[in-house]
């Protein structure tokens, strides 16, 4: 295995320090990976500090990780008041990080009707708002569930993602990278 070696004056003794107690690795792979990412901001392809949500119905986990956007797409499925929108990501290991996200639509009369019912109560209390009872706020907030699915390459997306997400992800891989 290559030797390098590093030197690092006193003064930066106790940024190394906590990069490595931040990291939970050794030092080496963790200079790598502080590496990787400066390289990779550094080209300029926009990668940067993605974070995403992860769970169902309001029991979320965040995930972290270094990528970079390259497209989206959402799904109106109407018969079962549906729509899920896929969000395709590159990481920086050349892995493809599929974000769904699948939401119940609300039907707009019951919306509407549930805006309604709020103003009157409003327009009836006046300043003595605090008294009246609403109808609970959960029902603004519909379950949800959110995932994240890791592919080796576009082409494992095959089925997985919209067809037309799936035609937009073989153009960019495709084409060029403008630096405008």
């Amino acid at each position: 295995m290559p030797n390098k070696t590093i030197y690092v004056q006193d003064a930066d003794l106790a940024v190394f320090d906590k990069a490595q107690a931040v990291s939970g690795k050794n030092l080496s792979a963790t200079i790598v990976q502080a590496l990787r990412f400066f390289t990779k901001i550094g080209e300029g392809k926009g990668f940067e500090h993605i974070e995403v949500s992860e769970g169902e119905d309001g029991f979320y986990k965040r995930k972290r990780f270094i990528g970079r956007e390259l497209a989206s797409a959402s799904v109106h499925d109407d018969e079962h008041s549906l729509l899920t929108t896929y969000v395709v990501y590159e990481t920086t290991h050349g892995r493809y990080a599929v974000y769904i996200r699948e939401k119940k639509k609300v039907p707009l009369e019951q919306s509407i009707e549930h805006e309604l019912k709020k103003r009157i109560m409003e327009k009836i209390a006046g300043e003595n708002i605090g008294n009246i009872p609403f109808p609970s706020e959960a029902e603004d907030n519909v379950p949800d569930s959110r995932r994240l699915e890791v592919y080796q390459s576009i082409d494992s997306l095959a089925g997985r993602v919209p067809a037309d997400l799936y035609r937009a992800l073989h153009e960019i891989k495709d084409g060029e990278f403008l630096d405008i």
